[in-house]
């Protein structure tokens, strides 16, 4: 009986069946094996000039296009990607994606090369403004609802800043895709609380939240 291989769609590695996770870049593995050699190349960026916030940043973005990628040490060791204290991207500066990926990874980092001019469009205007404060409304609601989740007045605000957030479209320089995100972990938070879930569940909903809207307020 022949054994059934699946395969991993970053590095192209072969493993067998019952294996679910590729060991080498964390990433879930596929039935279908690599089309050609091309997908399974590889671009290491070396971003040891840009600050942990940075890469941080570059995280998030990469998290919601949905670019499989890998954080590496310079001497070649992985980190494995986590929003828990000790975050990758804090430790490690190699960046490693598909070459698949290249133009958008490349477009992502020069916007984080080149902050100023973003900043100065987002300063005009009195809308652009209020989106913002909403934005920091909705950070600092789920700062306080981590910390103490079984407060019905805090989770009064949270209601507030998520109805609010939910009714805008993303503020200026941040992707659809990430204020997609934001909006749907908000949801989840409020559907938490009104399901009256554990304490526990209600802080890491709005922990994760905290979390992504951390680099943007």
């Amino acid at each position: 009986m022949s054994e059934v291989s699946r395969w991993c769609p970053n590095c192209g590695a072969e493993y067998r069946e019952g294996v679910a996770v590729c060991a080498d870049c964390d990433v879930a593995l596929s039935d279908a094996a690599p089309d050609d050699e091309e997908d399974t190349q590889v671009i290491v960026y070396e971003l040891n000039d840009l600050t942990p916030d940075q890469r941080g940043t570059i995280e998030l973005r990469l998290q919601a296009d949905s670019i499989e990628h890998q954080w590496e040490t310079p001497t070649g060791a992985d980190v494995e990607v986590s929003y828990e204290p000790g975050e990758p991207w804090a430790v490690a500066s190699d960046l490693v994606v598909g070459e698949k990926d290249e133009e958008t990874v490349d477009a992502i980092l020069d916007e984080i090369d080149n902050p100023d001019a973003l900043e100065a469009v987002a300063a005009e205007g009195d809308d652009d403004e209020a989106v913002y404060a909403v934005m920091g409304q909705l950070y600092v609601a789920a700062d306080r609802l981590k910390d103490d989740p079984d407060d019905l007045a805090l989770a009064g605000e949270f209601f507030d800043a998520a109805d609010a957030a939910g009714s805008i479209e993303p503020p200026f320089g941040i992707e659809p895709e990430v204020w997609r995100r934001v909006q749907e972990l908000a949801r989840e938070v409020s559907s938490s609380i009104e399901a009256e879930e554990d304490d526990e569940v209600v802080a890491a909903n709005a922990q994760r939240l905290r979390d992504v809207l951390f680099t943007y307020v």
